[in-house]
């Protein structure tokens, strides 16, 4: 594995957010590919063997520019990744790349396991480097990426077969280490939250998926709390039913969390567009319908009489705000004005209500690595949705965020 081998370049892997990080191998010289992305990509590029680089030519002020997209799966609903290409250290580190015959890519996901590692052939169909345009890349900053992925995402979405026939296949050849992985984490500083049994177990392929996910939804929400201010799987004492999936809080919030995800496997990711759309607003409805009950026993209650593990815990809910945060495996942009009329069913039952996709759930946890920093942004978020009726991509929500903080 890349980090086990060479752990000197672990503060680089660990420290990226996610999408496709260049490294330049401290013994060869010679650069190999991080790819950080979510367990569906992830085991997309497996069952496929690989996936395919699409250099996008665009155009801007100084003439021809590229931006990149990393395709993972179906045309239909495709996975990918977007990255712009500047006039940086890394935007040349990948067109250098872009133009081997062969190269070492390592996959991890956004916890940083490293779930698979393969020495790929690349094979060029006709793209901007095969043909030796010349290329114009740009200098990084905030509305040229904002610029960028518009203008890739635009570009993607109406791309023709033969913006296809030039893309650059990535084909998996050999592994260079087993990909059929069991991972079990003792770690004590990852399993310092209420409930966590002092260990986790996680897979690529999931066919058990709520567990899955609940322990994934904690280490991102140890960015921002502290491990006991964390509770997974919380019961009432009164019924012996849980009251939800996982509980965060400190002396000004609660937060109560719904997750529902989907099982990550060959067959899931084949479904077709419609049963995932089916399979997203069933998860949302049942969500939102436990968010409610859970909402109605707190609102009722200054203590609530809780176990975890079989172990009493009291939580103080009076004066405190009341977050409800339901978290399901992905959310279609089509479907906003459903998503708004949620938010406006959960007034008046809890404080702030969010619904977010488990991708934009992780940004919000990166972006904003201190309770009180993640709630302003989660409340204000939620705020401006209901404010305004209409709903805010959250992604892009968190770039927006982002440069009004720089000052930009």
């Amino acid at each position: 594995m890349l980090t086990l081998k060479h752990p000197e370049l672990a503060p680089l892997v660990y420290g990226y957010p996610g999408g496709l990080l260049p490294i330049r191998h401290p013994e060869s010289g010679k650069l190999l590919l991080v790819i950080k992305a979510r367990k569906e990509y992830i085991l997309a590029a497996r069952l496929n063997s690989g996936f395919s680089f699409y250099l996008a030519p665009l155009m801007s002020t100084s003439g021809l520019t590229v931006a990149l997209t990393a395709f993972f799966d179906d045309y239909e609903e495709p996975l990918v990744i977007q990255t712009g290409i500047f006039n940086d250290p890394d935007g040349k580190d990948i067109l250098e790349l872009l133009g081997y015959g062969e190269l070492d890519i390592h996959f991890l996901d956004e916890h940083n396991r490293e779930w698979m590692s393969y020495r790929a052939t690349l094979r060029d169909g006709g793209s901007v480097i095969a043909e030796r345009t010349p290329i114009g890349l740009l200098t990084y900053h905030n509305e040229t990426v904002t610029g960028i992925y518009a203008a890739l995402t635009q570009w993607f979405g109406h791309r023709t077969t033969a913006d296809d026939d030039k893309a650059i296949k990535v084909v998996f050849k050999d592994e260079l280490f087993p990909s059929d992985i069991f991972i079990t984490d003792i770690r004590p500083e990852v399993h310092d939250y209420l409930g966590s049994g002092g260990h986790s177990r996680s897979t690529l392929e999931r066919e058990d998926a709520g567990y899955f996910q609940e322990r994934d939804i904690v280490l991102n929400l140890k960015s921002a709390f502290r491990g006991p201010q964390i509770a997974l799987n919380p019961v009432r004492r009164d019924t012996g039913k849980e009251l939800v999936d996982v509980m965060a809080g400190n002396s000004t919030h609660l937060v109560l969390i719904q997750a529902k995800d989907s099982p990550n496997t060959g067959s899931s990711l084949a479904r077709t567009l419609d049963r995932k759309r089916r399979t997203s607003q069933n998860q949302i409805e049942k969500a939102v319908n436990q968010a409610k009950g859970a909402a109605k026993y707190v609102r009722g209650h200054d203590i609530l009489e809780l176990t975890v593990d079989d172990n009493d815990l009291d939580v103080e809910a009076s004066g405190k705000s009341i977050v409800s945060l339901i978290i399901v495996q992905e959310m279609f942009l089509d479907e906003g004005s459903q998503f708004v009329a949620r938010y406006r069913e959960m007034q008046g039952l809890v404080d702030f209500f969010v619904m977010l996709d488990y991708s934009a759930f992780s940004q919000f946890c990166y972006e904003f690595p201190n309770d009180q920093d993640l709630l302003a942004a989660l409340t204000t978020y939620s705020s401006d949705i209901v404010k305004n009726g209409i709903w805010i991509e959250p992604q892009a929500y968190v770039i927006n965020h982002r440069k009004k903080r720089m000052g930009r």
